[in-house]
């Protein structure tokens, strides 16, 4: 079966994404995938970062290969961002049709002129319903994308026009199904995110850049973007000296870099930057909380955290604001109240508090209810409902 993700992520972002994990499981079943995007634009080449750069690279020199998966990085003449002059519904609808050279070219001299599941997860996928010849078509909906600030408004038109014509829609969140029911979904289902089972490996080395001594490490792991809010985290690292904070993942969201150079002086704080996903466990598994300092937003109200079960599954107690999906599922969560600093403050106590008290048994509990919510199970979903849409089981199940 050949299985085209049509993505706005780079296929070897750090800290992969659900599309990440679920193209790994259609290869590893034994299909012919191809990950296509996100799109280079004019204004993009000869930046001086490091990701312009690497996505020319990949144009320029047709596409790559990762772990079997093939990777092919367009370049437009139509860009979709939040500016003057490239914010218009017309770049957001037709991002793939001005292409150099033309993207149907570029899939037939690989094989993918036609494929058996198209698999839209960014806006620009919306001109591929028409470009590229496919017998099921999906939409993984894992987020409300007219609430980041560098995507213009309008992409929840493209968001809702996107929904309405696939097949069917896959929603990670309550909140997100509902939405794509209201927007004309034909068929949508709620799939939330999951953890990939390297999480329950059995506690490894120290990473060396870990925080040493004895005091107790509450740990966020993933992008610092605009759900992030670092005022509660902030007050903690002066309030709770007696506790290290250590961030891993991306600074996204450019604004925090001064506030957390700043934290940076502080002897019971760290950001680490991104680090390969596969070191990941070894850093949770060292840990004492995990943490989700998310504001309260319409954008995390259709959250469903990734972070949630790779904490659970590493042992830690979570703290983490209300939100919607962490309490739909009824599991291990210490709350606290978005945006109070002393809330947060007594979270994290509590959450180490329960450590002390509960020990191997509440640990246990934790990687328990985190077991059934890994991403083989999510994707064994997906299979059903491809069979149920006419992929001929032989197809859907086949393994290489």
């Amino acid at each position: 079966m050949k299985v085209l993700f049509a993505e706005s992520h780079n296929l070897d972002r750090p800290d992969p994404l659900g599309s990440h994990h679920y193209i790994r499981l259609f290869k590893e079943a034994g299909h012919d995938c191809l990950w296509l995007g996100p799109a280079l634009s004019p204004m993009h080449i000869g930046k001086p970062d490091q990701l312009n750069r690497h996505r020319y690279r990949i144009w320029r020199e047709g596409g790559c290969e990762i772990d079997g998966i093939r990777w092919l990085v367009p370049l437009t003449l139509i860009f979709y961002y939040n500016r003057p002059f490239m914010r218009s519904l017309y770049a957001g609808r037709n991002q793939y049709r001005f292409c150099l050279p033309p993207l149907a070219g570029q899939l037939q001299k690989i094989g993918f002129a036609e494929v058996d599941l198209l698999w839209c997860a960014g806006p620009a996928a919306l001109s591929l319903l028409d470009i590229i010849p496919h017998r099921v078509s999906c939409y993984r909906l894992a987020d409300r994308l007219d609430q980041f600030a560098m995507i213009p408004p309008s992409v929840g038109i493209i968001q809702q026009e996107l929904i309405a014509g696939v097949d069917f829609v896959l929603a990670s969140s309550l909140d997100l199904r509902e939405w794509a029911l209201e927007s004309g979904g034909k068929e949508v289902y709620y799939l939330p995110n999951g953890v990939s089972e390297m999480f329950f490996q059995p506690a490894g080395q120290r990473p060396t850049d870990f925080p040493s001594g004895k005091r107790p490490t509450a740990v966020y792991l993933g992008s610092i973007d605009t759900r992030f809010d670092l005022k509660p985290l902030a007050a903690a690292v002066k309030r709770l000296p007696e506790v290290n904070f250590l961030l891993i993942g991306p600074l996204a969201e450019v604004r925090l870099k001064g506030e957390i150079a700043g934290l940076q002086k502080k002897e019971n704080f760290r950001w680490l930057g991104p680090k390969e996903y596969k070191t990941a466990p070894a850093y949770l598994q060292h840990g004492a909380v995990g943490l989700i300092p998310f504001h309260d937003s319409r954008l995390t109200a259709a959250v469903n955290p990734i972070k949630y079960y790779e904490y659970l599954a590493s042992g830690l107690p979570v703290v983490a604001p209300p939100l919607r999906e962490l309490m739909a599922m009824k599991g291990p969560l210490h709350a606290y109240r978005a945006g109070d600093e002393e809330d947060f403050c007594r979270a994290v106590r509590e959450a180490l508090a329960g450590n002390e008290k509960e020990g191997e048994a509440g640990r246990q509990k934790r990687i328990k209810f985190a077991s059934g919510q890994n991403w083989r199970a999510r994707f064994t979903t997906i299979t059903e409902i491809l069979e149920k849409k006419g992929l001929p089981k032989s197809f859907v199940n086949r393994q290489g």
